[in-house]
């Protein structure tokens, strides 16, 4: 489940999930996700760190989660690994090599999201506490979800999201700038019909 903006749980079936964003620093990507490798094999959990100035909002995350999660179940995933397909999804990419472009790179103050999911086996796993495992390990100084929505608004973030997805500016001036959320979405939801 994901706790959304408002403090309710959203719902993904047999799994639960958590999200946390906020800035870190990443001195070797190598070394930080080994941290986070070592944490989901303790745990047996799934997780995934991307590069928030990519995500269009907590909607974009759940969308991927989901269709991720749909295709491992349904046995027409493109990989075996939920944390990659989760990261297919969110990038909108088949190819794992273009979907690593969304992930985590090295730098002060990376503003990241790390997604957790409980993959529904051995239940009662804490969620809370690996999150604040993990926030503690790799020196997360966490931020409201609601920062990724407002980020949206910014010129600058715009524009990433548009090169990243390959967006035109024909498309922003057929649906207007404040529907560009919905265009990242509509990439998320064609990676099914690419597969």
């Amino acid at each position: 489940m994901l706790m959304n903006n408002i403090g309710e749980w959203i719902s993904l079936g047999e799994y639960d999930m958590r999200c946390i964003t906020g800035k870190v620093r990443i001195s070797d990507v190598d070394d930080f996700l080994a941290i986070l490798k070592a944490i989901s094999h303790r745990y047996s959990v799934a997780i995934q760190a991307m590069d928030a100035e990519l995500i269009a909002g907590e909607a974009h995350i759940i969308s991927a989660v989901q269709k991720a999660l749909r295709a491992i179940r349904q046995g027409n995933s493109i990989t075996s690994d939920l944390s990659m397909e989760m990261l297919l999804y969110a990038a909108g990419r088949r190819q794992i090599e273009r979907a690593l472009a969304m992930g985590v790179s090295a730098g002060d103050d990376k503003k990241i999201v790390i997604v957790i999911i409980d993959d529904g086996e051995g239940k009662d796993k804490d969620l809370d506490a690996i999150t604040g495992e993990i926030k503690q390990r790799i020196g997360l100084t966490e931020h409201p979800m609601e920062d990724l929505e407002l980020e949206i608004e910014t010129e600058e973030k715009q524009k990433k999201l548009m090169r990243f997805f390959n967006i035109t500016d024909a498309e922003i001036e057929a649906v207007g700038e404040r529907k560009l959320k919905m265009l990242v979405l509509e990439r998320v939801a064609l990676l099914d019909v690419y597969k």
